[in-house]
């Protein structure tokens, strides 16, 4: 009986040392990340800045953004737009570890829109190739590009 206590404990630390192991650690960096609306080229740019703080790099990574204002919605005819190559294939990436990553994504748009609309009216999702959520942070930063 005490050889079998004995074993229950070694296997209960060995599982608790290994869940305690190296995790991945991606953030938006909600400072650098920001929308440039560019009204004279009629352009919406999604420019999001992305930190591992974590010693491991990540896996294949993907990109989405939820769009939570209706003008938004209604420019796009959808509520979400996904980082996509030109076939309209999502875009893997990859973080490398104690590094940072940038995505840039520009979209034409019909009409030009307040910087109040554009205000906390976009999520940026990060996921796995299993779909699961790695992070996910509104963008705050709003800039009008006018020349």
């Amino acid at each position: 009986m005490m050889h079998f206590i004995k074993l229950i404990l070694l296997f209960s630390t060995l599982f608790v040392l290994a869940s305690c192991g190296p995790q991945l650690e991606i953030q938006g960096d909600m400072e650098q990340s920001r929308i440039i609306l560019d009204e004279e080229r009629n352009l919406l740019t999604f420019y999001i800045r992305l930190e591992n703080t974590s010693n491991l790099s990540s896996p294949n990574l993907f990109a989405k953004f939820e769009l939570l204002n209706e003008e938004l919605v209604e420019e796009f005819g959808q509520e979400t737009l996904v980082f996509a190559n030109e076939s309209q294939i999502p875009e893997a990436f990859k973080i490398g570890a104690n590094s940072g990553f940038f995505i840039g994504e520009s979209f034409e748009v019909e009409q030009t829109f307040a910087e109040e609309v554009l205000t906390d009216a976009v999520e940026v999702v990060i996921f796995d190739e299993a779909g699961d959520d790695i992070t996910r942070f509104p963008i705050t930063n709003v800039e009008l590009e006018t020349n």
